[in-house]
């Protein structure tokens, strides 16, 4: 190649990069001139904020309902003590099978009363006594309690206080009701209820701290499902006592109300930021 050949090659080649940097130059000149343009794109093109470091927006919500129970747990036993042990189990077997059977009439199934607990214990009684001067004391077998208690289904909610009386008077004096509760049989036809209120009440929390904060809410990253818990509100677990039964003539079906039955739903959420 000539002289006058590279000459030509050369001063193209640097025309080429004046006009390169000339462009570059104009597309940053037009951008300074228009900031709201630059700061919409940087806007759109930045990533939703949200690491393993905790950044973004947590919380958690709840969905809560107050229904009518439609299920009763009655906790009751029999307790006896006698001098034998088979004295004593003979006593309390008569009792329990007394009260199954009143329960039965009721028309409570088998399988909705559950034994929870079936004991025996020895008595004692501390005796002193003295011998060659010096008092000591010992414990005297006496007998022997036999504690067998029972825990039953009832869906009938208007009839308790009558069941409860009965009960007592099947079982006669050794009959023992140490608590009643109530509750849902089966929750779950309204847990897709409690978890939409659940999801929108993280949602709105979210959406609340975003504002106080001055930043965007993006999209859900995660999401945790809590346990439902029912309990009764507004009303303290009944505790009853027979330590006697009623006569007959005199008995009086105790007043008992279930109150409100409270379903609680958890969640928690995360939720990017902008």
């Amino acid at each position: 190649m000539s002289w006058t050949r590279k000459t030509a090659a050369i001063l193209i080649a640097v025309v080429a990069v004046i006009a390169t940097f000339a462009v570059v130059s104009m597309d940053r000149s037009e951008a300074a001139a228009s900031p709201e343009v630059g700061l919409d794109t940087a806007k759109q093109s930045a990533p939703a904020a949200y690491g393993s470091d905790g950044t973004g927006i947590w919380v958690s919500g709840q969905g809560t309902l107050s229904l009518p129970p439609d299920l009763a747990r009655l906790d009751f036993g029999v307790e006896v003590s006698a001098p034998t042990v088979s004295e004593a189990n003979s006593q309390a077997s008569t009792a329990m099978d007394a009260v199954v059977e009143v329960l039965k009439e009721r028309g409570v199934k088998d399988e909705d009363i559950q034994t929870s607990r079936y004991s025996v214990y020895p008595r004692y009684n501390y005796v002193e006594e003295e011998k060659d001067g010096i008092r000591s004391g010992k414990e005297v077998l006496t007998g022997y309690r036999v504690n067998n208690r029972a825990t039953v289904k009832l869906r009938d909610l208007e009839s308790i206080g009558e069941v409860i009386d009965e009960v007592v008077e099947a079982g006669g004096d050794v009959v023992r009701i140490s608590n009643i509760s109530f509750t849902l049989e089966d929750p779950k036809p309204k847990m897709a209820e409690l978890r939409e209120m659940a999801v929108a009440d993280a949602k709105a929390k979210a959406e609340h701290l975003a504002e106080l904060s001055e930043v965007t809410v993006g999209r859900l990253i995660y999401i945790s499902e809590g346990g439902v818990s029912p309990s009764v509100r507004g009303f303290a677990r009944e505790s009853l006592d027979f330590a006697f039964a009623a006569p007959a003539a005199a008995a009086v079906a105790p007043s008992v109300s279930g109150g409100e039955v409270t379903l609680s739903l958890s969640v928690q959420a995360g939720f990017a930021i902008y």
